[in-house]
């Protein structure tokens, strides 16, 4: 990938970072004022930076929300996007703190480096110009989740990230609880229905978000054609997870996509005015994926309704380790031919649960040690809220600080 300039557009030549300007002592009462002056001046002067150069980037990328070619990005374009990437860099101290990842990139190389080297261990996110969809389901295959920021509304920028933490789930984890139970009764469930319908309601609910133009045609593509990459035996699908209430509307959903054996959410939404059909649908599809022979789900970043559910949060090397496991897995499949009761599906999981639990608790007793609880002898905590996915962490300070991805990350 290119190298950015040394310097950021504006930095003054010859003055060390970070240096005290002379005849401004903090102890002035005005010093304060200063300070805040010099900072607006600083946001002011990037902003102006960026609007530009949103003409030089428009002419070297061109319509982004037009689909790239496909299976790979032609040559000239990705030059293009790379040089863009240097200029995009020069301007903005977010992306030329990150690194940069272009079609042809070494993947596997670039992701043991990522997760093993000292200066990435606190960075969740990566950032590239390319929106093609074999490089995309790539970046899958290893481990990154993709979404879409849109710096000053000036250039579309596609971030993979792989959190410092990742929450997952397994599927004799999850919490049933007898409100949700009672209330799933009036739900069906669907996968691959109405994926546009999930989409736009997710954009309803959350805004744009990180759900602009290009990463929608991206994922629609694939969800519509299939990976068309280099990976010949590579199982990769973008899916849509769906709800109906009894009168047939479409009441929550949830856009994914699968690797081999795993799913991973994106982001959902539930209906305003729905009562526990965000709970009854995170549920109901845990059952439907492990009813057709996934292994785990991956809940993407780590958030406190998550683990009330159950969900369990791994290292980032922990969480690859699992995850490559199961990618080559081919046996498993959403296709499915007709709505499933959403209580049915509810309650054979529940059944799971509680054989897996009564198997432990004998061979704990065989043993002659007390009997554990299981996970479901907790009762769930009732969060029905679809908290939008596209906040990532990234840690700093030793704290973990939240950093959402949206026109205002980035100058």
């Amino acid at each position: 990938p290119p190298h950015p300039p040394t310097r950021l557009v504006g930095h003054a030549p010859g003055r060390p970072t970070g240096s005290v300007l002379p005849h401004s002592p903090s102890s002035s009462p005005l010093a304060g004022k200063a300070r805040k002056g010099k900072r607006a001046r600083a946001k002011w002067s990037e902003e102006a930076t960026m609007t530009t150069i949103a003409e030089a980037l428009s002419q070297l990328l061109g319509d982004q929300k037009q689909p790239e070619e496909e299976p790979s990005t032609p040559k000239d374009r990705a030059d293009r996007q790379d040089f863009a990437a240097r200029i995009l860099a020069s301007a903005s101290d977010f992306h030329k703190s990150r690194p940069y990842l272009s079609p042809g990139i070494d993947i596997p190389g670039f992701t043991r480096r990522f997760c093993s080297e000292e200066r990435f261990a606190e960075i969740a996110y990566g950032w590239s110009l390319s929106f093609n969809q074999s490089f995309f389901a790539d970046l899958c295959y290893d481990g990154w989740l993709s979404i879409c920021s849109y710096p000053s509304k000036v250039v579309y920028v596609l971030m993979p990230w792989i959190d410092p933490e990742r929450c997952i789930m397994d599927f004799d984890a999850i919490h049933i609880s007898k409100n949700v139970l009672k209330r799933s009764r009036k739900y069906t469930i669907t996968s691959n229905q109405s994926f546009d319908g999930v989409v736009a309601k997710c954009i309803d609910q959350h805004g744009r978000s990180w759900l602009h133009e290009p990463m929608v045609a991206l994922l629609k593509g694939l969800h519509t054609k299939g990976y068309r990459g280099g990976r010949k035996a590579m199982h990769f699908g973008v899916h849509s997870i769906e709800l109906w209430d009894e009168k047939g509307e479409l009441v929550a959903g949830d856009i994914g996509y699968t690797v081999g054996a795993c799913y991973t959410s994106m982001t959902g939404f539930r209906a305003p005015g729905t009562v526990s059909a965000g709970t009854v649908q995170l549920v109901a599809t845990c059952s439907l994926l492990r009813d057709k022979g996934y292994k785990f789900w991956d809940l993407g970043m780590v958030m406190t309704y998550k683990k009330g559910l159950g969900g369990a949060v791994l290292t980032r090397n922990q969480f690859l380790k699992r995850y490559h496991e199961v990618r080559d897995d081919g046996k498993c499949s959403l296709t499915q031919a007709k709505p499933l009761n959403a209580k049915e599906m509810i309650v054979k999981l529940r059944d799971f649960q509680r054989k897996l639990s009564g198997e432990a608790k004998a061979s704990e007793e065989a043993k002659g040690q007390a009997p554990t609880s299981s996970s479901n002898d907790k009762v769930a905590a009732e969060d029905d809220s679809q908290t939008p996915k596209n906040m990532r962490i990234e840690k700093g300070d030793g704290k973990k600080t939240p950093v959402t991805v949206n026109e205002s990350e980035a100058p």
